[in-house]
């Protein structure tokens, strides 16, 4: 469902003959690829404090989840912008937002997830 939304506004976009076709499409592209990036990031995340802690040093450990996590908080904040950036060219082509949700970041988070859940799930193989 989500990603026929995609595709609704694709073609949207492709008949609109905007002059910023171009960046529109790759506006969509990018943020489907930010949704995989900050799945990407909690994973790292998650990973390393599964594994990391008994393979390093107390100070090393400590700072190589900070960096996680600031790396995490700067992808999720890219992630909320770019959400916001959709729902936009959603209202601009006349089609229905994409995200439906709140501004939490927590909601943006799960969506984002839905996202790559829906687009693994249906990729042509």
């Amino acid at each position: 469902m989500i990603r026929e939304k995609f595709n609704s506004l694709v073609e949207k976009i492709k008949s609109s003959g905007s002059s910023f076709v171009t960046d529109d499409m790759l506006a969509i592209e990018e943020y489907i690829k930010a949704c995989g990036n900050y799945v990407k990031a909690v994973i790292d995340m998650e990973a390393a404090m599964i594994a990391a802690r008994d393979r390093m040093e107390p100070r090393e450990y400590r700072e190589y989840i900070a960096q996680l996590d600031k790396n995490r908080k700067v992808v999720h904040d890219s992630l909320i912008a770019s959400t916001k950036l959709i729902n936009r060219l959603c209202e601009t082509y006349g089609e229905p937002i994409i995200y439906t949700g709140g501004d939490n970041r927590i909601e943006i988070a799960e969506f984002a997830k839905k996202v790559i859940d829906e687009i693994f799930m249906t990729r042509t193989l």
